[in-house]
């Protein structure tokens, strides 16, 4: 891009993005990249994979994390085993625990386990449990919001799921999203409210109960705050 382009704030185009992204992931960056391409991941892994050069861990690394943010997982699997294969990394072998969550596959755990024996520091082992013990996790986060915004609240449902819709995945969600409002704020009425919680998620970034209530709470905090039009610095509980 000229540099003309880069003082008006014209923004990069996909291809730009992508060699920026690719970049960031020889670095041993992977998790920026996405950042940095933002959007539009399927094409971007179609750019990937046109891209001349060799095909090396990093650039396997960031195809498996594009497939990932994709919705297209089993893809997502054999770039992380391919990449893991060549070079172990952490991070990778994390994303590959997450890939199998999604693949409802019995070998997450010991993705996992590796990730979090590579770098304990960044990684856990996930925290699991059962479906009626997430759900007190969040009645309690629920009850630790003040009576004054719980009262209108009334016609609002808490909805835990496993994981978001992976058809709005493949149409930019977050594969790692924790916490979903859909309706209108406080201020609008006769819209159908609901909070859901992704319990998978919020499990794969907490190592014991603690963390897990902790991750719950702030979730609830969170998604409470869209309910009344909200942003996170203007949370007053």
């Amino acid at each position: 891009m000229p540099l003309s382009g880069w003082f008006s704030g014209r923004r990069l185009s996909l291809r730009d993005r992508l060699v920026k992204g690719l970049q960031q992931a020889r670095d041993g960056d992977a998790e920026g990249a996405i950042e940095t391409i933002a959007e539009r991941f399927a094409d971007a892994l179609g750019a990937l994979q046109a891209l001349p050069g060799p095909v090396d861990s990093s650039r396997l690394r960031l195809a498996a994390r594009l497939a990932y943010r994709a919705g297209t997982m089993t893809a997502a699997a054999d770039f992380a085993r391919q990449s893991l294969d060549r070079d172990e990394d952490a991070s990778t072998w994390n994303l590959l625990g997450r890939i199998r969550v999604w693949l409802k596959r019995p070998d997450a755990p010991a993705a996992f386990e590796r990730a979090a024996a590579l770098d304990p520091h960044a990684f856990v082992i996930p925290f699991r449990v059962k479906r009626d013990r997430f759900a007190r996790l969040a009645e309690a986060a629920l009850a630790d919001i003040p009576e004054a915004f719980q009262s209108q609240m009334l016609n609002t449902m808490i909805v835990v799921d496993d994981l978001p819709d992976l058809d709005a995945v493949r149409e930019g969600e977050d594969p790692d999203l924790l916490g979903l409002y859909e309706g209108g704020t406080a201020l609008e009425h006769g819209l159908p409210e609901r909070i859901v919680l992704y319990q998978r998620n919020h499990e794969n970034i907490s190592a014991d109960e603690a963390d897990l209530e902790q991750e719950v709470r702030e979730t609830m905090r969170h998604e409470i705050g869209h309910h009344f039009g909200m942003h996170e610095d203007e949370l007053p509980y």
